[in-house]
């Protein structure tokens, strides 16, 4: 453990982002006018962003998950990865959000195990895995991948296990907010 690192593994100091800039790629910024999916008219490949220093709060506040994580090293870093690992506000999810050119790399190794370990509810801190790729979402369990379409509407995703054909399996939804969860289990 290295100075800078809590035992929790979450970094005093965020790394430095380096030749990455997916982010610029992946999301949206209505400040911007920039869609998901498309590189930001700002960026300059080989130096990053070109208006830097009065970028957007929402760019020059935000920090992936690869910057503060310890355990994560270089081969998660999201230009090298094929996706951006996104700090969600429930400290319990992760969204990984995939790089459209890149499709299919979250499911490459080492990444796609330890995708599978995280979602593993019995096992650690997390109660989803999202995956958000090429305009749909994915739930992600370490037995199944559930892939509920492209974004309804609907303010939330309840997902779980739940009983059927005598055993526990999951499943995954939209829902309205005010909507119980369906299955027996989180």
């Amino acid at each position: 453990m290295t100075q800078q690192e809590s035992s929790s593994g979450v970094l005093s100091e965020p790394k430095p982002c380096g030749e990455c800039s997916l982010c610029c790629k992946v999301f949206d910024v209505a400040e911007l006018n920039k869609p998901k999916g498309v590189w930001c008219r700002h960026f300059v490949k080989g130096t990053g962003c070109g208006v830097h220093a009065t970028r957007p709060h929402v760019c020059s506040s935000y920090q992936c998950v690869w910057t503060l994580a310890a355990p994560l090293d270089e081969r998660w870093r999201p230009d090298r990865a094929g996706f951006v690992i996104n700090p969600l506000p429930q400290a319990t999810e992760m969204e990984l959000v995939v790089d459209p050119g890149r499709p299919d790399d979250w499911r490459r190794e080492p990444y796609y195990s330890q995708i599978k370990r995280w979602a593993d509810r019995d096992a650690g801190p997390l109660s989803r895995v999202l995956v958000r790729n090429q305009g749909r979402v994915i739930v992600v369990f370490p037995e199944a991948e559930i892939d509920l379409g492209p974004p309804t509407g609907l303010p939330n995703i309840d997902s779980g296990y739940e009983w059927r054909d005598g055993r526990l399996q999951p499943y995954a939804r939209y829902a309205k907010a005010d909507e119980p969860a369906r299955g027996g289990t989180a």
